[in-house]
């Protein structure tokens, strides 16, 4: 059992070495420096520019939907107006009911139907932006030799590495 443990311990020394020899290598080889992600992106114009135009195409979507929301009330409103009167037949009231369930349904349909839109208009207009941002990460990188860029919210800890943030924002003329 003796001779296990102290074979043990030998293996476990020898990894730890080898470890600390070969971190020591890689740190001369490779550098690592990470960005805020956040900071640049909402300091570019293309940002502000898609924010606006989403809110423009969103507020479009919205009224669309809205004027099928008011028509589907007055519809309701309409019916139980008839209901209240008596003026419509048993038959009449379930065909209401049919055609009201009908509309919702519809409008469920247009409402999912520019949630769609709206995505795919998102993925349309920042694009542009997010290759902008990727060809300015790999310029960047290139220039001062770093190995790796990483996002500074996906770091557990970053006190060795080289902020680029600035570096980033100077190459894409922010």
């Amino acid at each position: 059992m003796l001779q296990f443990s102290n074979s043990f311990f030998r293996g476990f020394l020898l990894s730890t070495i080898l470890l600390f020899c070969t971190s020591f290598a890689m740190q001369g080889q490779y550098s690592i420096a990470y960005i805020d992600t956040d900071e640049v992106l909402k300091d570019m114009p293309e940002y502000r520019d898609t924010k606006v135009a989403l809110e423009i195409f969103q507020k479009q979507l919205l009224k669309q939907l809205d004027a099928e929301k008011k028509a589907i009330a007055k519809y309701y409103t309409g019916v139980i107006e008839q209901v209240k009167m008596g003026t419509l037949s048993t038959k009449q009231q379930q065909e209401a009911e049919v055609t009201l369930q009908k509309m919702q349904q519809a409008l469920e349909e247009q409402t999912n139907n520019a949630d769609r839109q709206l995505l795919a208009k998102e993925r349309a207009l920042s694009k542009p932006m997010y290759e902008k941002f990727e060809k300015g990460i790999a310029s960047i990188a290139k220039k001062n030799g770093y190995a790796y860029i990483l996002d500074k919210k996906a770091l557990m800890a970053y006190g060795g590495g080289t902020d680029a943030t600035e570096k980033l924002k100077k190459e894409l003329g922010l």
